[in-house]
């Protein structure tokens, strides 16, 4: 090949690419050009068609093409409903619509390809789960990609029972699996999640849930079998550390029965009815073999140091039943709670001390210094003198007579040591005040020696 022949395929690829480049260019930069708010009631229409969400915008819309073309909505409020009475699902300044190239020129602004929604509130009620559901099982939308946004949930007086931040949530339709998915990426009550909610449409009434607590680490699985808008059936699994929970779920005619199957291994049983119109909560918690010291640090401390924003309108009874407690006196008991609205209540706090009686007590938690401390006022009633004797190791005779002892316990949280104080043998002396005298018990061997020296 001669020199003058090269430098003519030189100069050729040079222009060829300078033209390619100049063109590509060109293309990009002329829909900026596009008078894009003249189309704002095309691109509301066709947002509905390709989302199944209705779109209102007020502000100015404008194209960028990279990293790819899409449309920035700079003020705009999105809904499940086309009623301009209910309140937007959420509001927006950052809502990017992504859109191909050939509608982008064609402007016909059709066939979008997915929504983006950054760093925006999310806020519904209650009720606007039903809508949510809805479109879950019910609507056939392109995807929906929400980032750094944060939800909040109100009740019927508009006030915000939970706050949940979110990182992402990734709402499709995986055409090749033919399936739907909505992932969340975020936090709740402290607590960082993940959660991934699956529908085939080759089983379309059943989907699949799976939730991820972290730190502490839980696992949540759950099979939903929807038969109709007011029948539904599912199935809960629960994993944490070596715990396994399961429960059956039953919805008929605005009523939910909670169970848990007939399983030996299963150390927490529920069995309960919530009514929703209006809320009302009857259920039966049965935990076995735990420390009764977990007991009263976890669960007794977490309900009633509680906030009553959480509580809100909820109503009802919890009836909590201890069996095979891992304590050397107290196998078994029961405290039964009532929640008004705000408010919960121990209706009764009774347990069993192991073949000698049964004792009654008032709970409390206060703050000392800094310190949460559990406080109890108990009563003891002893049916099986015998028996009383020979576990606190005193004679017979000197225990015949004794019928009901009364005494305080006070108990730091965390700590396994407990104060005893105020004791009185068979009859309470209500107007006097409580002793001054306390007791630091640590193990049997010191209770023992305490109540000894009362009997004695």
């Amino acid at each position: 090949m001669n020199k003058i022949k090269q430098n003519r395929i030189t100069f050729f690829l040079i222009l060829s690419a300078i033209a390619i480049i100049f063109s590509s260019l060109t293309i990009l930069s002329l829909p900026v050009l596009f008078n894009y708010e003249s189309k704002v009631t095309k691109i509301e229409k066709n947002f509905y068609k390709n989302f199944k969400l209705y779109l209102n915008t007020s502000g100015s819309i404008s194209y960028k093409p990279f990293p790819k073309p899409h449309l920035i909505l700079e003020n705009a409020s999105v809904n499940l409903s086309d009623s301009k009475e209910n309140q937007p699902l959420f509001n927006t300044s950052d809502l990017k619509v992504f859109i191909s190239l050939r509608d982008i020129y064609s402007r016909s602004f059709k066939d979008f390809i997915y929504a983006e929604i950054s760093d925006s509130n999310l806020n519904f009620t209650i009720f606007d789960l039903i809508d949510i559901r809805k479109h879950l099982y019910e609507k056939i939308n392109k995807p929906i990609l929400f980032k750094n946004c944060k939800i909040f949930v109100r009740n019927k007086s508009n006030e915000v029972i939970l706050i949940s931040p979110v990182k992402k949530i990734d709402y499709k339709i995986n055409n090749k699996l033919k399936s739907k998915f909505f992932n969340i990426e975020g936090e709740i009550f402290g607590f960082n999640f993940k959660s991934n909610w699956k529908r085939e449409y080759s089983n379309p009434k059943t989907s699949l849930n799976t939730i991820n607590l972290f730190n502490p680490s839980i696992e949540i699985k759950n099979i939903y079998k929807f038969l109709g808008n007011k029948n539904f059936s599912g199935i809960t699994e629960i994993s944490y550390a070596k715990e396994k929970l399961k429960y059956n779920l039953k919805f008929y005619n605005k009523k939910i029965k909670i169970n848990s199957p007939e399983n030996k291994d299963i150390n927490f049983n529920i069995n309960a009815d919530i009514l929703l119109e209006p809320f009302y909560f009857d259920g039966e918690l049965k935990i076995k073999s735990r420390k009764l010291e977990n007991i009263i640090d976890n669960l007794l401390l977490n309900l009633l140091n509680y906030n009553e924003d959480f509580l809100g309108n909820f109503n009802g009874k919890i009836k909590f039943e201890f069996n095979n407690l891992n304590n050397r006196l107290i196998k078994n008991g029961e405290i039964i709670l009532n929640i008004n609205e705000k408010d919960i209540i121990i209706r009764r706090a009774k347990f069993e001390l192991d073949k000698i009686g049964e004792i009654n007590t008032e709970i409390n938690f206060t703050e000392k210094q800094g310190q949460i401390k559990f406080i109890s006022k108990n009563h003891l009633i002893i049916k099986n003198h015998i028996e009383f004797a020979k576990v606190f190791q005193i004679g017979s005779k000197k225990t015949k007579k004794i019928k009901n002892i009364y005494f305080n316990i006070e108990k730091s949280i965390g700590d396994t040591d407990f104060i005893i104080s105020n004791i009185q043998i068979n009859e309470k002396k209500t107007n006097s005040k409580e002793s001054e005298e306390f007791y630091t018990v640590k193990n049997i061997q010191n209770l023992r020696a305490v109540i000894r020296n009362f009997v004695d």
